[in-house]
């Protein structure tokens, strides 16, 4: 008897593993309270069953070709959230206007290390640069020190540096999101730029950490629904607040850059900030992680815009001392 039968047998479970997994994650993910973990957790775990198709890939090629072909795809752009960059065809020839976003993380020390990377940058300085948790009085000061920056604070850190002038300025009044438990840095802003008028959102919305940091003991998983699901109802009341706030009645050309605390797979993602453009869906290549932890990493910061503006590149910063690595985008505004 050969071994080809029990490799298919087990190529073909290891695809339904996969196809389950997908639909958990990509798919349930800020439905279902039970996806929780597998929306935000480490994302090439879900990838090893993709090494029982190999065997039976290996000894019949023609075979099993479409299933591992199919696992493959789910994989790498469903479960690993690789991009390819070819949206950036598309970009559009207005003109250029760079964005970079970077949680500096609470307490950081790294104002050096930001300036720095700024600094790297001087070959095209970025337009735009949205920094969360920039309570740290180093990190803001130093910021407020760069020449050629027009530079505004607001009572919940959240920090931006434009080279147009800010022609507006409003922040959300985040108390009843607090008295729910949530984060409500929400600003909406008007900067010049050399298209005219561009809207900018800026956000650092609440995280699930709160709810996931209990999953790790497996004997209490069956009590988390009720934490779980209150902690998602709480992200998506904050997004739905963000979202109608920062687009008010006018039709301007937007961007809304910060710490979402959303992968792109997220339900509560797709809901309210979907029917915007992801300038690393569209122009980065890779997986474009933005937190990191010791084991694994996850793109929850965002840099998203209107239909009408174009993503020539998107690509990651180097470590400037925080959890989380600054996201730069090279955009093309409409011509106006």
């Amino acid at each position: 008897m050969t071994l080809e039968p029990w490799l298919r047998r087990l190529g073909l479970v290891a695809v339904g593993t996969i196809v389950i997994l997908y639909v958990i994650t990509c798919q349930l993910g800020d439905r279902f309270w039970l996806a929780l973990p597998f929306l935000y957790g480490p994302r090439w775990l879900l990838s090893l069953p993709l090494l029982g198709v190999l065997p039976w890939l290996a000894v019949a090629p023609r075979k099993a070709f479409w299933p591992a072909l199919i696992g493959g795809m789910l994989v790498t752009f469903g479960l690993l959230d690789t991009h390819l960059g070819v949206g950036r065809i598309t970009a559009g020839t207005g003109p250029a206007f760079r964005v970079l976003e970077l949680n500096a993380g609470a307490g950081s020390n790294g104002a050096t290390s930001v300036v720095d990377l700024l600094s790297e940058l001087r070959v095209r300085d970025p337009d735009l640069v949205v920094v969360a948790e920039c309570g740290n009085g180093q990190i803001r000061e130093a910021l407020r020190g760069l020449d050629g920056y027009h530079f505004r604070v607001s009572e919940t850190s959240l920090c931006m540096l434009s080279k147009g002038a800010i022609l507006e300025w409003s922040e959300r009044d985040p108390m009843d999101i607090w008295k729910e438990g949530g984060a409500g840095a929400i600003v909406r802003a008007v900067v010049s730029t050399a298209s005219g008028s561009l809207r900018v959102g800026l956000v650092h919305l609440e995280t699930p950490r709160s709810a996931l940091d209990n999953f790790p003991d497996l004997s209490s998983i069956p009590t988390l629904g009720d934490i779980t699901r209150a902690n998602t109802r709480q992200r998506d009341e904050e997004s739905r607040d963000a979202k109608g706030w920062i687009f008010d009645d006018r039709a301007l050309p937007t961007v809304v850059v910060g710490d979402f605390n959303l992968p792109a797979e997220s339900a509560i993602f797709r809901r309210y900030w979907g029917d915007l453009r992801d300038a690393w869906g569209r122009a980065g290549i890779g997986t474009g992680h933005t937190k990191r932890t010791r084991w694994w990493g996850a793109r929850i910061d965002h840099i998203l815009t209107t239909p009408d503006i174009g993503a020539r590149r998107s690509f990651i910063g180097r470590d400037v001392g925080s959890d989380h690595l600054p996201l730069i985008a090279d955009l093309v505004l409409p011509h106006r």
